[in-house]
């Protein structure tokens, strides 16, 4: 099984590589997200994206929306 699987953002289609079976070093560990961001941006990815991961790019404009 690979541990590092490359693919496209749903949200933006740039391509990074998505480290689902080892998610603690996944790129997007490295944001700090609160609860709110994190429900914002859970709530959107659920229904939109059908809950596929996103980009680091994308995670952080979407944290930047909450706090608009």
């Amino acid at each position: 099984m690979e541990k590092h699987v490359a693919d496209s953002c749903p949200r933006c289609g740039e391509i990074f590589t998505c480290k689902v079976n080892n998610v603690l070093q996944c790129d997007c560990m490295k944001l700090v997200l609160t609860k709110a961001e994190t429900e914002y941006i859970a709530d959107i990815t659920e229904w939109e994206y059908d809950g596929n991961c996103l980009c680091n790019k994308c995670l952080i404009e979407l944290k930047g929306e909450v706090k608009s």
